[in-house]
């Protein structure tokens, strides 16, 4: 089913604040206690408190793709380093560089783990991928190196888990200090993303999604390019422009243009909602809908997303423009209550930027 975006409650009018990165934003961060992390295309970072006031800013040497908050340090991807920085203020502790661009970060209680990959252009495919154990001082501990790149990386009982693509596919499992405990490589096609569950649940490039032990819950027309856990089921996109919410059986299903960025939110009206943002090549939009039956509820048009991120009660969402949007459940609860403010009126639109503003 495809859906007109007209008649639904405008996001713009309901952002909790609106913020500048000062660039082209590529991925974001928000913490437990709403404060917020936003990365950049060019290396910046920008640290906000949950008020929306800065903390600090700082300059990385290049395209921010990961974040990661532990023991009150921040470990980010910076083109081909991972660089660690004191949460509190900014400063700069260490950068390691590693063999290729610098594409995922997550931290054990024992170290930081990371993941690499070379690119050739000529080839158009990824030549060589390594995961990468660091301490938490900056020393390189262990480097696995592959064919086959990690398409994913995640916590995963204490250690970590991640996906595979050619010519292995399945999966590696390792401890917190960074060794191999399991492969699994009898899948024949790559993994391309997985949630973040005690145990994983994965999305292949044949379109199916499956279970750590192989067991294909849902197949769906093209490979499965955004996945996330959600505790009545699961919200699942294709490369078509599909998604759809399964649990035993499908929900609900929409198409529409590419998926870029897909992800559970707040609850509004005591039901939870979910986050999609699309592109089509010149136009974006982001839509909220709810878990429940896939309604449509509020619409944000025009704007290339890069990222969202989402807590219990906020969401976030990062553009290729350098905005940074976040909303909070309350207020957009309110703002649903008042069907007058649906009307791309120009006073109205004036005075809420207005009143964002204040909080800058």
């Amino acid at each position: 089913m495809r859906e007109n975006a007209s008649g639904f409650m405008d996001l713009s009018s309901c952002t909790w604040m609106v913020r500048e990165l000062g660039e082209s934003a590529s991925c974001a961060k928000l913490l437990e206690d709403n404060s917020l992390l936003v990365g950049g295309w060019d290396g910046r970072i920008k640290y906000w408190t949950d008020q929306g006031d800065l903390i600090w800013e700082t300059k990385t040497p290049n395209r921010v793709s990961s974040l990661e908050v532990t023991n009150d340090f921040l470990f980010s991807t910076s083109g081909l380093d991972i660089v660690c920085i004191e949460l509190k203020t900014g400063q700069h502790r260490w950068s390691v560089p590693l063999e290729g661009s610098a594409d995922a970060v997550i931290a054990t209680e024992t170290c930081v783990l990371a993941v690499s990959s070379v690119y050739d252009i000529e080839h158009n495919d990824f030549l060589e991928s390594a995961i990468w154990a660091i301490s938490f001082e900056g020393d390189i501990l262990e480097t696995h190196r592959m064919d086959e790149r990690p398409w994913t990386l995640q916590t995963f009982n204490g250690g970590a888990i991640a996906g595979l693509g050619r010519p292995r596919n399945g999966y590696i499992t390792l401890d917190d200090f960074g060794h191999i405990l399991e492969q699994n490589m009898n899948w024949e096609y790559p993994t391309i993303c997985a949630t973040n569950l005690n145990e994983p649940v994965f999305g292949l490039a044949d379109g199916s999604v499956r279970s750590m032990s192989g067991d294909v819950m849902r197949t769906m027309n093209s490979a499965i390019c955004c996945l996330e856990a959600h505790r009545q089921g699961f919200l699942i996109a294709d490369d078509e422009g599909a998604v759809e919410f399964f649990e035993t059986t499908v929900q609900w299903t929409f198409s529409g243009d590419e998926v870029v960025s897909l992800s559970a939110g707040f609850d509004v009206k005591g039901t939870s909602t979910c986050w999609i943002a699309r592109w089509n090549g010149s136009q974006g939009e982001l839509a909220v809908r709810s878990i429940a039956d896939g309604q449509q509820i509020a619409t944000l048009q025009g704007h290339r997303v890069h990222d969202i991120d989402s807590n219990k009660n906020r969401v976030v969402v990062v553009c290729e423009n350098g905005q940074v949007f976040v909303w909070e459940s309350s207020l957009f609860e309110r703002r649903m209550k008042q069907p007058n403010q649906q009307e791309n009126d120009a006073n109205r639109s004036a005075m809420f930027e207005k009143l964002r503003s204040l909080r800058k």
